[in-house]
């Protein structure tokens, strides 16, 4: 079977990505228009993860390689946005080391138990319970994550974007980035219990496998 690469919705993927590098230029630019920019693009490249699924549900272009690509199209977005807003001192340094530890953890597993065909989302799943299928796949949960990324985002460069312009009062650009702030911890805790089931499960079936295929310990470096 032919292997294609650029679907349409793998594209989506690809250009989230290059637009994300765009975004972080802008972002690091402080004229008052630019920030405004980067705002409403920053809620666009969250909102492109939700049409690359839907084009691959409409155009039936279902693929493990997209869902892998879509994965680590996500992870790029996050942790890039994360690094930036910790780095312009708008979030505590410690949400982007929550969401990049998290992020490692599981996609470690999820990329291990794919090798024996095991899927992060979708039938061949490798989250057995109610709860850890609830918490990682479902449409609700995974818009639900990308609404607060999108508003985290978007609320604290908007914010940001009046501190330094005198056009607002002060205590409404605070009010902002506080809610921004409140919003990003929010996100960041929801980011890690939903990764709790995967490390939760994948530990647990990474065990089975191991005893199922008795696979060799790796050497020791």
């Amino acid at each position: 079977m032919k292997l294609h690469l650029l679907t349409w919705p793998n594209r989506i993927t690809l250009l989230r990505i290059g637009l994300l590098f765009v975004l972080v230029f802008l972002i690091y630019n402080y004229h008052f228009w630019v920030r405004i920019f980067a705002a409403g693009l920053s809620i666009l490249i969250i909102a492109m993860d939700w049409l690359d699924g839907y084009l691959a549900r409409k155009l039936d272009e279902k693929t493990v390689l997209g869902g892998l690509l879509d994965i680590a199209g996500d992870r790029i977005v996050e942790m890039v946005l994360w690094i930036c807003l910790a780095d312009l001192k708008l979030i505590p340094i410690w949400i982007p080391i929550v969401v990049i530890s998290r992020g490692i953890s599981t996609d470690t597993i999820r990329g291990y138990v794919l090798r024996f065909g095991y899927t992060a989302f979708g039938q061949k799943t490798m989250m057995h319970s109610p709860l850890g299928r609830f918490l990682t796949g479902s449409r609700i949960m995974r818009s639900g994550y990308a609404v607060m990324k999108a508003v985290s985002f978007g609320l604290l460069l908007l914010a940001s974007a009046f501190q330094r312009t005198g056009i607002l009062p002060g205590e409404w650009v605070q009010l902002g980035l506080r809610t921004g702030f409140w919003f990003s911890v929010a996100t960041a805790i929801v980011c890690l219990v939903r990764g709790i089931p995967v490390i939760i499960e994948g530990t647990t079936l990474i065990h089975r496998i191991g005893q199922e295929h008795d696979e060799p310990a790796a050497p020791e470096q």
